[in-house]
């Protein structure tokens, strides 16, 4: 029995509870959501005072979720999921949107990797070691660029610090296992220094095994697919896996290093890190060697990546006098290469050579308003050689202009506005140059209704460039199994163009309060682009793959995230609360009257909590229903229920956290319907999942 839109709103009243922490010196994390400060834009603000939809996961609750992949460590947090391609290849979804639509960020600057061109590309930003995660949903545009149409996550770290220390030496150490994926993992982090300056270490290293499912890795629906298309088939049976996914283990290690100095007239500091990964791609997706006579079919090659990045970071305050209150500034430069090894052979080779300045000046209040005005440069120098270089060698641009300003209308009413302008250019070696400029406006409100209930708006214009991939793709993209061609691609079956840049009409709306012993949020959200770009699949074949065109059609996009939280028992030192939350995404071409690609289902639970001076125990239900809402030639994914359960302990002296978690109890055979493997790859089975944090 499906359930029913009008009962998952009424279970979804909302506060970002659970999902949203607070700080870690906090005595409970659950309740004090509205002071979290959200670093991700021009004026650092609470959550309460944005009028776009934030979360921020950090402290306690950060250190307990953190999983193999950023991907999966967010893919509980309102609005999001994750592409998941194995433990390890995990990138965020929000709002239904992926890869070029989502900006990662770490630090506030771009990731400068090349894990949204492919899903198979792991993430190459460490958050083991970070001290918060942010999440802007829906349109960042104005605040990043085009990269950032679906929203933005940025992982901060205190490698370069903002303020002296508050001892001459503190750091952290932490580890993890995690049963259902073989995960042993360890870190840890030293910051030393006095009121001029600050130096900082950390390491981290994280190995995995093949992941341990419930059920066979091909979904029922495919198995039975592939039954009608070949009955019989003993043999094929033999060779499906069962109880794991082959070529699932991965390795992956970063360290850092830094240096911060502070003074009178401003701070600067550098940083220069490492992080490297090894891992498998599950699904096999090499070209399979043809069966000549009389010898045995040869098996198909695995395939391994193996990445490697150096990062450098410069991240400063300049305090200025007069108008302007300071000059921040920070940039990024970025090395990066990864090769895909198909057997001992070398397949394919990426490299991207990156660099990322933002640069905000922040003035005084003037008359009601106070704000800031920023400048982006972005370059991303792109190259490609091997079987899977579907997309050609770039040079790619960013110039931009924006601004940020707030006014306190009344003591009920505050406006907030942003502008963006946008240069991008692509040159391409052989192939037509790109070069457009984009704008985009927003403009929002907070409304304070009572002492306790706010209402928030954000009503945003906006346009986005198409990227390299959607233009010049040409090629078999074998991690997805399919041929791509971009819109510039001679044989594009709807004729050889230049995409037109996306116009986006988004309004976002959040309500949020409490009475007594109930507190919620409840957003709602709507998205109308025009000349949406999209990956449509033609009757084609080329290399033995679906051929797959890239073009243009318009789209709607709509849903909401909410939960709330029921204190049902609370004295000096315990308390016990229930929490119910949903989310939900729908999106339709509406030329065609048909359903998006790779959209979340509605998703709703109940999470039940107690703590009692240092110990925190907490179990939870969340039940992902059916998504039989698909685009063509996209299998419907099974509703599933996730069950688990979560028991910790606080020591204040030394301050150490210990906790003991179990996941997916139920051993549900589980697939993510935003994953391109969700009918070969499904989520891990049954885990006990158990982790030690000491700060010092």
């Amino acid at each position: 029995m499906k359930p029913s839109l009008p009962l998952a709103l009424c279970v979804s009243m909302a506060l970002s509870a659970t999902t949203a922490a607070a700080d870690e010196t906090a005595p409970d994390e659950h309740h004090n959501l509205d002071e979290i400060i959200v670093t991700a834009t021009p004026l650092p603000r609470s959550i309460e005072n944005l009028a776009q939809p934030a979360t921020v996961l950090t402290g306690d609750a950060l250190t307990r979720r953190q999983s193999s992949s950023i991907g999966e460590t967010l893919a509980d947090e309102p609005g999001v999921n994750s592409t998941y391609f194995g433990p390890i290849a995990s990138r965020p979804v929000i709002r239904g949107q992926f890869g070029e639509r989502v900006e990662m960020l770490s630090n506030g600057l771009s990731a400068l990797d090349a894990s949204a061109l492919s899903e198979d590309h792991a993430v190459s930003i460490d958050s083991l070691l970070a001290d918060r995660i942010e999440i802007i949903r829906g349109p960042a545009t104005l605040l990043y660029g085009s990269g950032s149409a679906g929203g933005i996550v940025n992982v901060v770290d205190s490698r370069i610090h903002e303020t002296p220390l508050a001892t001459p030496f503190s750091g952290a150490v932490s580890l993890g296992t995690d049963s259902a994926i073989g995960k042993r993992s360890g870190a840890f982090k030293v910051d030393f220094g006095n009121d001029n300056v600050v130096a900082h270490f950390d390491y981290m290293r994280t190995d995995t095994d093949n992941i341990e499912i419930p059920d066979f890795a091909e979904s029922a629906r495919l198995r039975a697919l592939e039954e009608l298309e070949e009955p019989g088939g003993e043999e094929g049976e033999e060779e499906e896996q069962f109880g794991e996914v082959e070529n699932t283990d991965s390795e992956t290690e970063s360290a850092a290093a830094a240096i911060s100095f502070f003074g009178s007239a401003g701070r600067i500091g550098f940083a220069v890190s490492r992080f490297e990964t090894e891992y498998g791609v599950p699904g096999g997706h090499g070209h399979e060697e043809e069966e000549s006579p009389g010898l045995e079919e040869e098996e198909e090659e695995i395939i391994r990546i193996d990445m490697e990045q150096t990062r450098y970071d410069v991240d400063g305050e300049l305090y200025l006098s007069g108008l302007f209150e300071s000059l921040k500034f920070k940039l990024a430069l970025n090395d990066y290469e990864h090769v895909e090894l198909e057997g001992p052979e070398v397949g394919t080779l990426y490299e991207n050579q990156g660099t990322d300045a933002r640069f905000e000046l922040v003035h005084r209040k003037l008359g009601l308003f106070e704000g800031a005005i920023g400048l982006q440069y972005k370059r991303l120098e792109f190259d490609a050689v091997g079987e899977e270089a579907f997309v050609p060698p770039s040079d790619k641009e960013q110039l931009s202009l924006f601004a940020f300003e707030e006014a306190v209308l009344s003591p009920t009413f505050t406006l907030q506005a942003s502008a963006r302008i946008e240069r991008q250019e692509i040159d391409t070696p052989d192939l037509p140059n790109y070069s457009e400029t984009s704008l985009g406006a927003a403009v929002g409100g907070i409304w304070s209704l009572s002492d306790t209930i706010e209402l928030s708006g954000n009503l945003s214009l906006t346009e986005r460039h198409p990227t390299s991939t959607e233009l010049y793709a040409n090629g078999p993209h074998l991690a997805v199994q399919r041929f791509e061609r971009g819109s510039l691609s001679p044989e594009n079956s709807t004729g050889t163009r230049e995409l037109d840049k996306e116009q986006s009409r988004n309004l976002d709306l959040t309500l949020r309060g409490g009475f007594d012993r109930i507190n919620f949020s409840v957003t709602a959200f709507f998205n109308d682009v025009s000349d949406y770009v999209v990956l449509l699949p033609t009757t084609e074949i080329e290399d033995e793959l679906q051929v797959f065109d890239f073009t243009q059609t318009d789209a709607e996009l709509y849903g909401f995230e909410a939960e709330a939280l029921f204190e049902v028992y609370e004295d000096l030192d315990s308390h016990f609360h229930v929490r119910v939350f949903s989310d939900m995404t729908r999106g339709e071409d509406t030329r065609t009257n048909s359903d998006l690609p790779r959209l979340p289902p509605l998703r709703y639970g109940l999470a039940l909590h107690y703590r009692t001076g240092n110990v925190d125990a907490s179990v939870s239900a969340v039940r992902n229903a059916e998504q039989d809402r698909v685009a063509e030639n996209e299998l419907p994914t099974d509703a599933f229920t996730m069950l688990n359960a979560e028991l910790s302990y606080r020591l204040p002296e030394p301050s150490v956290l210990m906790f003991l978690k179990g996941t997916n109890l139920g051993d549900e055979d589980a697939r993510r319907h935003t994953s391109p493997l969700k009918d070969l790859v499904p989520l891990p089975g049954r885990s006990i999942v158990a982790g030690v944090r000491w700060d010092f």
